[in-house]
């Protein structure tokens, strides 16, 4: 390994979108309303999101 302690932390910013294609217009109106059943879809999509973050490294060799 390299020693990098001589580095200067960096700002990084990472930017991510989707499209989501459903067969009913329902569908998308209890998205937005937040009335899906199984709970807020998008703080759904945001855990699954930190989750694979933190998988990075078993993913994506020397990483």
């Amino acid at each position: 390994m390299n020693n990098i302690t001589h580095k200067s932390p960096s700002y990084r910013m990472a930017v991510a979108q989707a499209v989501v294609s459903v067969s009913r217009e329902e569908t998308i109106a209890a998205i937005r309303e937040g009335k899906v059943p199984k709970g807020n879809v998008f703080e759904m999509s945001r855990a699954a999101g930190l989750l694979a973050i933190k998988n990075t490294s078993n993913v994506i060799p020397d990483c």
